[in-house]
């Protein structure tokens, strides 16, 4: 079984790991979940370790405590102890601006995959023009113009 990484608001879960914690708002059931955090059979990314930091260009934007959540989810966490995670549309934005900080056009993410509404996915796609106007003409916005083309 995999432990949880250390997290810290700089360095914290992201990817898809990060995006089957739930709000904390709604009911959650998610298999996803259960195999990632109860069963420990996860690789996790921890922005700025093991997969690219992506604050420079996103800021803190998105980056929450989830202790609490994970706790009251059947997680076993230390008692008073802290645990960063990217909320869904930032995990979103680190894979994609990831994989273009490497270079990759990031075929293997759609936005329909990661929305479950119309109004889901267009609140995504307003995220990523914004991500887009922050990052210089190039190589990255080549790479993203074209992966959007796709989407």
């Amino acid at each position: 079984m995999t432990a949880l990484p250390a997290t810290t608001p700089e360095h914290y879960l992201t990817g898809t790991s990060a995006m089957t914690i739930p709000d904390g708002e709604a009911a959650f059931v998610n298999w996803h979940f259960v195999e990632t955090f109860l069963e420990g059979r996860a690789n996790f990314r921890i922005a700025g370790r093991n997969f690219p930091d992506t604050s420079a260009v996103l800021g803190a934007a998105g980056v929450r405590e989830c202790a609490a959540i994970l706790r009251g989810s059947g997680v076993a966490l230390p008692a008073g102890s802290t645990f960063y995670a990217a909320n869904r549309d930032r995990a979103f934005l680190d894979l994609l601006l990831g994989n273009l900080l490497l270079g990759r056009r990031p075929d293997h993410l759609r936005i329909a995959d990661y929305t479950d509404a119309d109004s889901d996915a267009d609140h995504l796609r307003a995220a990523i023009w914004r991500l887009r106007e922050r990052l210089e003409a190039g190589a990255q916005t080549k790479l993203l113009d074209e992966w959007l083309a796709l989407q």
